[in-house]
């Protein structure tokens, strides 16, 4: 543990340094989202996933989008997101008719979509003259007395991309996030750069305007899209992104105030963090 504890902090200074020195045109290059926004975005990150249990990286898509599923502590994270998603709702002002949920096809973030929708869907308070087996029975049938939540898969929501460090262990982390805090456009191990998951959140971000207007949208993805999503979004540099941890089955509002970033907390060993 001592010497972990060594390691990141020398690298932690490493990239203090290299910060400095870092071009200011190479983070003004990323694109900022489209403004004013027309909708509210609310990012979820999965449950817990045999992965996370495993202390693996898993970000190939073929793997990731048959294998790795919720955990039994992962299925109740996802419940809890949906209830807590209810409580966003709420707080802004919208019906549960007013949301769509979207997320990566990774299996633990299609399974935790689907959860929270159906926890958002049986809410007592969204919908209180139907009781939680009565809209079970709603579900498998697809016929409704109010109106169901809208689901869908974005490819932009996917997990980050790390290349050569996919299936090793999470500790692979401590080499790439003080690299990302270096520089936005890094791709050394075949990793996807900060700057390029922005781009296809942009791309997603412009979509989601073009397609819907006033509605809440849930976007049910991973731990570094959605902490990169979280300061893109808010005019945070993007760089520091893994200073903004999600748990998993945390809802964060993700606007352009930043009015739902938590407090930054110093890089620790993401080795064998089962999470």
């Amino acid at each position: 543990i001592m010497l972990t504890t060594v390691a990141v902090n020398c690298t932690m200074r490493w990239w203090l340094w290299s910060t400095m020195l870092l071009p200011a045109a190479v983070v003004s290059m990323i694109v900022p989202p489209p403004a004013p926004l027309k909708n509210s975005y609310f990012a979820i990150r999965h449950g817990q996933s045999t992965a996370n249990v495993a202390n693996i990286i898993s970000s190939d898509p073929l793997v990731g989008s048959t294998t790795h599923e919720l955990t039994a502590l992962g299925k109740e994270q996802a419940r809890e997101a949906g209830e807590a998603l209810w409580h966003e709702l709420a707080k802004g002002g919208y019906g549960v008719e007013a949301c769509t949920i979207y997320s990566s096809n990774f299996t633990r973030a299609r399974e935790t979509k689907d959860a929270a929708a159906f926890e958002l869907m049986c809410e007592r308070r969204s919908f209180p003259r139907i009781d939680r087996r009565r809209r079970r029975r709603q579900l498998a049938t697809h016929v409704f007395d109010g109106p169901p939540v809208r689901l869908g898969l974005l490819e932009a929501l996917r997990e980050r991309n790390f290349g050569d460090l996919d299936g090793l262990n999470t500790g692979a982390y401590d080499v790439v996030w003080p690299r990302d805090l270096g520089d936005p456009t890094a791709d050394a191990d075949g990793v996807e750069p900060v700057a390029a998951v922005c781009a296809r959140l942009l791309d997603m971000v412009t979509l989601l305007e073009s397609r819907h207007t006033g509605e809440a949208i849930g976007l049910v993805s991973h731990a570094d899209v959605l902490q990169i999503f979280q300061c893109w979004m808010g005019g945070v540099d993007v760089r520091t992104f893994s200073s903004y941890r999600f748990k998993n089955g945390e809802v964060r509002l993700c606007d352009a105030a930043a009015s739902a970033l938590p407090p930054p907390i110093p890089m620790v060993s993401q080795a064998n963090t089962a999470a």
